[in-house]
Parts: structure tokens; sequence; C-alpha cells
């Protein structure tokens, strides 16, 4: 089977004639950036650059740790209103990358609405997207990294046999399919990424750094108290974790260590649904679910104002930890009855 054979047939046509006629663009991505959001923004700039056209990205918030790796240095930088309203303002296009929801911006959102420049959204999550001149969203992909790498073979066949615009692509894809081992991992995927293989990309570097790096010798210590505190409901297949971060920081956790640890829960033998309940000083509760792939849980994080992926989801509550526990396990067993009843 062909790569031509695979493709969804997307309609790209209107972004690819923005891209064309304009000359300076600001990116962006979620609050928190993933690999999927990062690598998405830098696989289109890298091509727009080779183009000779002028594009910033600027985030809502610092990388990971572990993402340090991905961009050059100086190639991202944080949002800051004072120092770059005006810089957003002056530039043609505003593209925001596997968003999910307009909020998800954060100070960036608020600014923008001001703005007479052309907003667009590419993105592979549903979600408010109504402040955007055009939006470019596709739910069935399995990565806003494979709509790029869509996006940029119909603009230029060539484009991603480039190493510096195939490698963030591989690490976007790689990270929202759990190292293409989730059921998002469809023929479409799999396929671009053994093409981006093809031309260098070494699977085992990427996957060391966006997931061996991130059992530092705090983390561990993170994972040693969620095991200790672990919970259980519905008879073992609802597990979670509550960590307020002052009780790991005495333990040299840092607090990219407070990542990720839904998907640590839900590896649990019989566990169907995992949460982590966390939550940073002076910080709304942060609430992080994961499902096996059976019942969906992004039903629970809309419930509290967040979203996500059918079975990846997530949402912040304020209150206290306690209240916030209290809430999220309670609707989240409901949404274990309802399946029960109608799966």
């Amino acid at each position: 089977m062909s790569f031509e054979q695979i493709g969804t047939q997307r309609s790209w046509e209107v972004l690819k004639n923005v891209l064309a006629e304009n000359h300076s663009f600001v990116f962006s991505t979620h609050v928190q950036p993933d690999a999927d959001g990062l690598g998405s923004e830098l696989g289109l700039a890298r091509y727009l650059k080779s183009l000779g056209k002028q594009v910033l990205i600027l985030n809502p918030s610092p990388l990971r740790v572990n993402l340090d790796f991905l961009p050059d240095e100086g190639e991202v930088q944080v949002y800051d209103s004072k120092k770059h309203a005006q810089v957003v303002a002056d530039s043609d296009v505003f593209i925001a990358f596997d968003i999910g929801h307009y909020d998800r911006l954060k100070e960036l959102s608020s600014d923008l609405l001001s703005l007479d420049i052309v907003k667009i959204s590419i993105d592979h999550h549903p979600g408010d997207k109504s402040q955007f001149d055009h939006t470019f969203d596709f739910p069935t992909a399995s990565s806003t990294g494979v709509l790029i790498y869509d996006l940029l073979n119909s603009m230029d066949d060539k484009a991603t046999q480039q190493h510096e615009i195939a490698y963030p692509i591989y690490a976007a894809m790689m990270s929202d399919t759990g190292n293409f081992r989730f059921n998002n991992t469809d023929p479409e995927t799999l396929l671009a990424a053994a093409s981006l293989v093809a031309v260098g990309v070494k699977p085992y570097e990427l996957y060391v750094y966006l997931y061996e790096d991130l059992n530092t010798p705090g983390r561990l210590m993170v994972i040693r108290k969620l095991l200790n505190e672990l919970e259980y409901e519905c008879d073992g297949r609802l597990a979670w974790t509550v960590i307020k971060y002052e009780d790991v920081e005495k333990l040299g956790a840092a607090p990219d260590d407070m990542n990720s640890l839904s998907d640590y829960v839900r590896s649990i033998k019989g566990v169907e649904v995992g949460i982590a309940i966390t939550q940073m000083p002076g910080q709304p509760v942060d609430i992080s679910l994961r499902s096996k792939g059976r019942i969906p849980i992004n039903t629970v994080a809309n419930t509290f104002g967040g979203g996500g992926h059918a079975y990846a989801a997530g949402c912040h509550m304020e209150g206290t930890l306690e209240e916030a526990t209290k809430n999220i396990i309670a609707r989240t067993k409901q949404a274990i009855e309802e399946w029960d009843a109608n799966g």
C-alpha cells in the first residue's frame, strides 16, 4: 500500500494560499506544551523559514525539561505581553497548533482578540475555536504532527525529507500515539513515521528523550509516593493518586517530575481508568485522566470545564485537593457506571 493510498483527502487549499501569500507568522501551542504541539510548530516553522519567511514561536509557558532537545537555542520563546504583543500585532498570520480549546493559549488568547490579523487553528482535538478565522481541525487524526506531515507533503513532496523538519514531526506523532502503541496509531501515522525514519530519524534516540529521560531521581521519589498512597474504587477498575508538590519537593522532585503520572496509574493491571490529581503552589488543582480504551473519560473532564480525547483528557479545578478529589472521583465513578449500563 502506498502513502498516496493512505491519504485522508484533507483539503488544505485555503491554508496553503494563506501560507503562500503572507510573509510573517507567529506560532503558538497550548499551555504546558507537549511534543505534539511543539513538534508541529517546529516542523512547519522550519519549512516556512526555508522559503525566506519570518516565523516567531511564542508559547504560553516554558517547555518541560525532556523537550529541551527539540528546538534550537532561541527558536522558541515564552509569550510575554509587554515584550511580544506588538510583535504579534505586526505579523500577518497567527497559527495555533494542538490547543484543544482557545483558552489554552492563556494570556495570548485575550491579547489576540483585539488584533486584526489572520488567526488559524490546526488541531486534532474538538473544542471551542470560534475565535479563529480558519480552523483546520481533524479529530480523527492521530496527532497534530501527522496533520503537519500531510500539509507539508501537499505543499512540497520533498519537505519532510529534510531531517530538521522530519525530526520534530516524528516526535509529535510518537508523543500523541504513546510511542505508536495507542489505538489512534493508524496506517497513515505508521506510513508517515516510516518515511521519516527513511530520511534518518532514529526512533530510539527520540524515545530516550521523550520517555526514558522522564525518570529522574526526583520523579522516582514521586512515583514511590504514588505507589504508597494509591487508592482504588470500582473493584480496582478505577485508581487514583493525590500529590501536592510541597510534599515531594522536599524529596528532591522538580515541577516536571509531576507530569504524566496518570499514564503510570493506568498501566496497573486491572485498572481501566487512572487519574492523577496534583497541585502546584498557588495553582488550581490539575486533573489528568487516562483510560485503557474502553471507558471514555473526556466527558468527565468536560463536566469541569476541561476536555481532550475520549481516552486521554484533563481539567483544572479551583479549591482544595480534597474537594477536587471528591468531585472528580464521584463523576468518574458515574461515567464507569454509565458505561457498564450502556457500553
